[in-house]
Order: C-alpha cells, then sequence, then structure tokens
C-alpha cells in the first residue's frame, strides 16, 4: 500500500504549489479532476461492480436513489418480460413417444375377435386395435383404405378386385396375404362360425388373384359394398385348425393375434374371474404410422356411476362413453374435453296414417312440423350437445342435399291449419335416456298449435312389438343409418310391413327409382343426384319430422393430446386418429 500512498501525496502538494492567483474555484475545480483520475487510476472499470453498488445511497440524496431504483426495477420487468416473449414464440412442443393411456368403459370383453366383436361394443373396440381390415372409417366419419393399397370395379360393378399392401406382417412376425382374407371371408359365410356378419354378405364370392390380390363377386350391384369390408381380418395359420363350433370360446379370443397397431401384453382379472384391466402394447411391426403412445390400459366397470367416480379420482385418462344424463356427475369439467363426435343416427317423429286419418294430409304433417322450434328443443334436451336434422341422409355425406326444403318454426301457421282440421293424435316414445322429456317437450308445443297429444310411454320390449305390427299414430324412433347414404331400407315401398324398417309406410314411386338407381351404380357423382332428387321429393311429402342426430360424447383429460374427428359410425372409431396421439412432449428453441 505504500505505492498508493505516495501516489495521493504527490497529487496533494501539487495542489498546494497552485499561484493563488487562480483563485479558489479553479483550484477546486482541479482538484475534482485530480481526484477523479485518482479514483480512474485505482480503477480501470468504468461500471460499478457489485460491491460498489452497496454504497450507491451514500452518493445520492434519497429522490435519486429512489429514482434509481424503480429504473432498475423496471428494465429488470423489461428484460422478464422480452425472455417470456422470446421463448412463447421460438419454443416449439413436439410429440414424444412413450406413456400409458387408461380409459374406462362400462361392460367387460368376451370375445375380441372379428367375427363376433361387432355384437358388443368393448369387444369391437379392442379388436379394432389389434385387428387390421381392408377399410377403416376416418375421423370424419368416411371410408378409407387401410390394408386395401387399391381397387378396381367391373363395368357391371358386380366384381371388386383389391390389391392389399405388400408391408403388412402378424404381431408373430408372418406376413399377411391373400390367404388370410379369404380365410376370413370364408369363416363369415360358414354358418358354421356363426357369424352375425353372415347375412351382409349373401351371394357374394372371394377369390384369390395372387398373394397379394383378392376378388370379391357380388350376384347384382351394390353401391355400398366397400362399406361393408370393415372388418378384421383373421391369421389363417392360427385359426384355421380349430373347429368352428369352438371359436367363440378359445382363448386365443382374449390373447389374440393381430395386424394393428398394439398388441396384446397382459390382463388381469378378479377373484370372481371377471376381466378388470386388459393392456396393449405398440406393436412394432405395425405398417402404419407408429403411434406416440406405447401403452394403452383398458379398466372395466360395471356401472356408469363407478366408472366416473374412478375418473373423478384422477384414475383414467378418458371415458370410453358420457351418457347425457351423467354428465352432471363429471367434476372439474374445465380440466376436461368433451369430444362429441356425430353419429350415423337420425331420430324422427313417424307418422303412420293407417292408426289416424288425419295424419294421410300433408298440410297437417306441415303443421305439425311447423308446430316444432327444433332447435330450441335440441338446446333444452341435450344442451346442444345433438345436431340438428330435417332430412333422411345425414349433412356429413357427399350425398346430401344443402338446398333441401327446411320447414322453420312458424306457431302462427300451425296452429292456422290445426284449427281448421281439429286434430287428436297419440305419440309413443320409448322410455329411455331422456326420451320422455323429449316427447313431453314436443307434446307441449303441439298442444300450444291446438293439437289434443296423448302421450304413451312404452319399454324397449314393448316398442319392439309395436314398430314390428305399426301399433302407432306417431313415434319417437332413431334409425342408424351407417356410413354410406343407402336408405333404401328405411324408405322404398318394399319394406313396408312387418319384415321392414319402412316406419313410415311411405310410397312413392319416383322415390323408390331413385332409390334404386342410387345403389346401383358406384359413380359418386351419380349417386349424389339420384339422393338429391330424393331428398327434394321426400321431404315434400314429409312422412316424418327429421329431429336431430345424436352424439357420442367421448371425454379425455386434457393432458391427452392430438385427439381429432367429427363423426363415427361406430363407437370404435373414435381411435381414428390414435397414432397422433400424445402424452409427453419434447421442448425445443425454433429460430
Amino acid at each position: 500500500m505504500n505505492w498508493l500512498t505516495n501516489k495521493i501525496s504527490r497529487l496533494r502538494s501539487g495542489a498546494k504549489r497552485l499561484p493563488a492567483f487562480l483563485g479558489l474555484g479553479r483550484q477546486t475545480a482541479w482538484q475534482e479532476d485530480v481526484n477523479r483520475k485518482l479514483v480512474y487510476s485505482l480503477s480501470p472499470r468504468k461500471i460499478p461492480n457489485r460491491s460498489q453498488l452497496k454504497h450507491l445511497s451514500k452518493f445520492l440524496n434519497p429522490k435519486e436513489y429512489l429514482i434509481v431504483k424503480i429504473c432498475a426495477l423496471v428494465i429488470l420487468a423489461n428484460l422478464v418480460y422480452l425472455g417470456i416473449a422470446f421463448i412463447t414464440r421460438h419454443i416449439q412442443y413436439t410429440p414424444k413417444i412413450g406413456g400409458t393411456y387408461t380409459e374406462g368403459l362400462v361392460a367387460y370383453p368376451q370375445t375380441i375377435n372379428p367375427l363376433y366383436a361387432i355384437n358388443r361394443d368393448v369387444d369391437n373396440d379392442l379388436s379394432r386395435l389389434i385387428y387390421s381390415r381392408l377399410f377403416s372409417y376416418d375421423g370424419r366419419g368416411l371410408l378409407a383404405p387401410d390394408l386395401a393399397a387399391g381397387y378396381t370395379v367391373s363395368a357391371d360393378n358386380k366384381e371388386y378386385t383389391i390389391k392389399i399392401r405388400s408391408d403388412v406382417y402378424w404381431q408373430d412376425s408372418r406376413k399377411l396375404t391373400a390367404d388370410d382374407i379369404l380365410f376370413t371371408f370364408n369363416a363369415i359365410t360358414n354358418p358354421a362360425y356363426r357369424s352375425p356378419l353372415r347375412t351382409e354378405f349373401g351371394g357374394v364370392t372371394i377369390a384369390k388373384v395372387d398373394e397379394e390380390t383378392v376378388k370379391f363377386t357380388l350376384s347384382s350391384p351394390y353401391a355400398p359394398f366397400l362399406d361393408l369390408l370393415t372388418f378384421g381380418i383373421l391369421p389363417k395359420n392360427i385359426w384355421e385348425n380349430i373347429d368352428p363350433a369352438s371359436v367363440a370360446l378359445n382363448n386365443l379370443n382374449l390373447k389374440p393375434i393381430g395386424s394393428g397397431p398394439y398388441k396384446f401384453k397382459s390382463l388381469l382379472k378378479d377373484s370372481a374371474g371377471d376381466l378388470k384391466e386388459y393392456h396393449l402394447v405398440a406393436s412394432g411391426l405395425y405398417y402404419g404410422p407408429k403411434p406416440y403412445i406405447q401403452n394403452i390400459t383398458f379398466r372395466f366397470f360395471p356401472d356408469y356411476p363407478e366408472m366416473i367416480s374412478a375418473f373423478n379420482d384422477n384414475q383414467l385418462d378418458g371415458l370410453s362413453y358420457l351418457p347425457f344424463l351423467e354428465r352432471p356427475n363429471v367434476l372439474a369439467p374445465d380440466s376436461l374435453v368433451f369430444h362429441e363426435l356425430v353419429q350415423p343416427e337420425i331420430v324422427s317423429i313417424f307418422f303412420n296414417d293407417g292408426k289416424n286419418k288425419a295424419l294421410a294430409d300433408q298440410a297437417v304433417r306441415v303443421a305439425l312440423a311447423q308446430a316444432l322450434d327444433k332447435d330450441q328443443i335440441i338446446k333444452d334436451i341435450f344442451a346442444g350437445a345433438s345436431r340438428r336434422a330435417d332430412g333422411p341422409i345425414l349433412p356429413t355425406s357427399f350425398a346430401y342435399n344443402p338446398d333441401l326444403k327446411i320447414y322453420g318454426y312458424d306457431p302462427a301457421a300451425a296452429s292456422q291449419t290445426i284449427t281448421k282440421k281439429p286434430l287428436t293424435l297419440t305419440l309413443t316414445v320409448v322410455d329411455a335416456n331422456n326420451n320422455v322429456a323429449l316427447a313431453n317437450e314436443i307434446k307441449d308445443y303441439w298442444q300450444t298449435a291446438g293439437v289434443k297429444v296423448t302421450l304413451k310411454t312404452v319399454s324397449g320390449e314393448e316398442a319392439a312389438a309395436i314398430i314390428k305390427n305399426r301399433n302407432f299414430e306417431s313415434l319417437i324412433y332413431g334409425e342408424s343409418v351407417g356410413g354410406d347414404p343407402d336408405v333404401y331400407t328405411f324408405w322404398h315401398s318394399s319394406q313396408i310391413g312387418a319384415g321392414g324398417l319402412n316406419l313410415a309406410g311411405y310410397n312413392n314411386s319416383e322415390a323408390d327409382k331413385l332409390l334404386a338407381a342410387a345403389r346401383l351404380t358406384t359413380d359418386q357423382a351419380e349417386r349424389a343426384a339420384d339422393y338429391r332428387k330424393f331428398q327434394d321429393i321426400i321431404t315434400a311429402d314429409l312422412p316424418a319430422i327429421w329431429l336431430y342426430s345424436p352424439t357420442y360424447t367421448y371425454v379425455q383429460a386434457k393432458n391427452v393430446h392430438g385427439f381429432s374427428g367429427s363423426a363415427i359410425i361406430e363407437p370404435a372409431d373414435r381411435f381414428a386418429s390414435l397414432a397422433a396421439w400424445y402424452l409427453k412432449t419434447h421442448k425445443k428453441i425454433v429460430w
């Protein structure tokens, strides 16, 4: 420290030798300059360090010190904001492989086998993930190739030649070939297997063209034929030596080998032998997009309250289905995603003029339609969780007519017609879900228009006999119309009577011609034109009031990402986008 003391002394002695004529002010300025030089010589840094900043308050008055602190806080806040903004704009979350998705289902699987799974939703759900099929439905309810790599249709629309993919392997590493498809189809059509799918393929035969090609031959053209080829394919070498009579009881129905995106891993039973959990793992041999979620666990419950309780306790990531009436029992709805998937079903009010002659008058049927505020009814009864219907073909179909006649809510016009033609009417409804609430609201609207309405509620068993015998005046009933716009079964005059599904007894020769023609050609433009003309005719005749299409409510926690879809043909179609679902993410900065 001697050198520092000496330097200070020399500088001070120099200050004492200042000429007197310079005056005191100049001497002070000179001293300040000397002091500044002295400080700089002692510390070459121009920016104060942390220890120096501690003494800042000693050199500033309180107001100056406060201003410095405020400025420092503003600078800090801006740095934090800019940092967050940068991260928000430039960080990217990407799906990461891994995790276990756990879903609850009501009921227990029995036969996870494409020959029989169609009978039970829970079996079909598992079958969909384990087995592949020639065609599947996408998230919009549209048919898309799965195993099929391409197909051709003969000029007479009777032969369908289908080329299958060459990169498909069973989960035991064997290659899937045309022989497996032949075996599965022949098992379906063989009465010994007792498959419920057998009735769909009357008059259809199959032949092998080569190892990767099959040909289906129909006895007559049927445009929706490809929609029938959505059954899972069985491995021939595993099932061919099993007696058809015992197939439904074979252990392979619970521990199957397929060619789908997931394969059987394990299962858990309770002390009574009932399945409690079923575990799947992603198949590394799957030919399609590899799923991010590596494990799927299905947990089975005896009823909805028990399943919802487990969901509320965060034991599940999803509910396979949530009935509308159970919605209030789900806790923390803001932390969930409710996927409302339109189903291929149309709920309508069918008229039977054979039981009530007044209904033969088209003006009366129109008045009954005008008396109903459909949008308000859907809002009141379903809280908007259903989609309005105004015709016999779904709005999601390529054949839907956007210009069809719609009977809007017009209570004045309805009352005017009913006043001229007094009407007494019995409305029949099945006592299930919220059907009775729906019927009561319809009754109120009609009575406001001047109709004397009697409400008749029946059980499901009673409804079957009532429908078969057409023992109703007006009936609220839902019909599943499927993925194809072919509604021949519901509206062609040949389907009138106990053996058919033309519940309203609708008979229009021009409509019959269009329905018959539309199912004979595979040209989509021709079919669409025929169906649009048909819709014009039937909505003018108004043999029924089409009310709504119910939605399938699929619920997932918000930690499940990637779901997409707006419509399903069957519940298992909720898995159409499963390959894109993910639970885990990567973070990375992108510029």
